[in-house]
């Protein structure tokens, strides 16, 4: 059973390691865009619904239609894998004393997992979010992030975590002992 580790991460001390789960980070872009295609999928939705009710000729205004409701379906589908990688998605990570895995999942189903031996994993560091390129004077949350070294170059994870959830990261990935090199 994870239990709550700082934040929003949760951790369980297993007999070979630890895993963590590190929850995508949500922002309030979420908030704001999420309603807004919900209105555009309902307005969107009567629309062609009355299209294909009432009698139409063969011509190219409705062939025209045909290709948008397509474009419109595909939209629906590219917002339903946002709406689930948004709020179910998340990294686990399981460290042992062989190798250090992250795992990528959407709604508990892994999509990418990479593994590096854990004698290699070096400079474990935190890296804090920097300023939007659009506006020097708004901080990223989303652009913090933990990053470490293998022999085969840099590599990072846990993506808008906060300072707080990462020294406690990497202190239960140091209290457990199985990265030799930090």
């Amino acid at each position: 059973m994870l239990e709550p580790l700082a934040g929003r991460l949760k951790w369980e001390k297993t007999i070979q390691g630890i895993r963590v789960a590190i929850p995508v980070s949500r922002n309030t872009f979420a908030l704001l865009y999420g309603p807004l295609v919900l209105a555009w999928i309902v307005i969107a939705s009567i629309h062609y619904w009355h299209v294909l009710m009432v009698p139409h000729p063969d011509d190219d205004q409705f062939t025209l239609q045909m290709i948008a409701m397509l474009v419109y379906a595909i939209g629906i589908c590219f917002f339903l894998i946002w709406l689930a990688f948004t709020f179910t998605g998340e990294t686990v990570l399981f460290l042992d004393s062989a190798e250090l895995n992250l795992q990528r999942r959407v709604l508990g189903i892994e999509v990418a997992s990479r593994s590096f031996p854990a004698g290699q994993v070096k400079q474990l560091i935190y890296i804090s979010p920097h300023r939007m390129a659009v506006s020097r004077s708004i901080i990223d949350p989303n652009s913090s992030k933990i990053q470490f070294r293998t022999g085969n170059g840099m590599h990072s994870f846990a993506k808008g975590i906060t300072e707080s959830e990462a020294r406690a990261l990497i202190q239960a990935m140091i209290k457990a002992n199985k990265l030799p090199n930090i």
